[in-house]
């Protein structure tokens, strides 16, 4: 359960009534996306655990797991900061429920948001071989490269500008080897 102030606000926002839905995504196995305006995903408080906090300059990004108000198990990843008064913005990245596809090769399922002033996404890191994975780097088109350790299974990446897509994902292990590689972010209105 929540021990800082800022973990008290993110299980304030999960805990919020669900709003109505706007666009709902099914997929083969179950929910696995829905964006609604205002309230929550209804989250029960006592399934909440914080699985990783990642502490940078500007923000604090988070990946939570909980169950919702349908049982479904649901994973969310989610960026904080403070504002001038101090009081605490929660913003959620993204996230779902339900299993992703079955992988051959190590890969991060990914909740991304970007724009002009920021870059921020995680995920969990799946599939086979992805119990050897231990740092998982993001290299853009433009070279810009982003780095962050595998902790409790997921990765988490904030940069404070915008960044070019699409991303080449390599997944290391201990020693530095690339479990494998891959593009990311190259479908879709952000690739230029």
């Amino acid at each position: 359960m929540a021990e800082t102030e800022v973990e008290e606000a993110i299980v304030a926002t999960l805990v919020m009534e669900p709003a109505v839905p706007i666009t709902s995504k099914t997929g083969g196995s179950g929910w696995t996306a829905s964006v609604g305006s205002g309230g929550g995903p209804g989250a029960d408080p006592t399934t909440i655990v914080f699985q990783k906090t990642r502490i940078l300059p500007t923000c604090q990004m988070h990946s939570v797991a909980f169950t919702n108000d349908r049982g479904i198990p649901v994973q969310w990843v989610i960026r904080t900061w403070r504002k001038s008064d101090r009081s605490v913005v929660v913003a959620p990245v993204g996230g779902g429920g339900g299993h992703g596809p079955v992988r051959t090769n190590a890969w991060v399922n990914f909740a991304a948001q970007w724009g002009p002033e920021h870059f921020a996404a995680g995920g969990h890191v799946e599939g086979n071989g992805s119990e050897q994975a231990v740092n998982v780097r993001l290299i853009f088109t433009d070279g810009y490269t982003l780095e962050d350790s595998v902790d409790a299974g997921n990765v988490l990446f904030f940069e404070p500008r915008s960044v070019v897509f699409p991303a080449d994902v390599e997944i290391l292990d201990e020693h530095g080897g690339r479990l494998t590689k891959y593009k990311e972010f190259d479908r879709g209105p952000f690739v230029k």
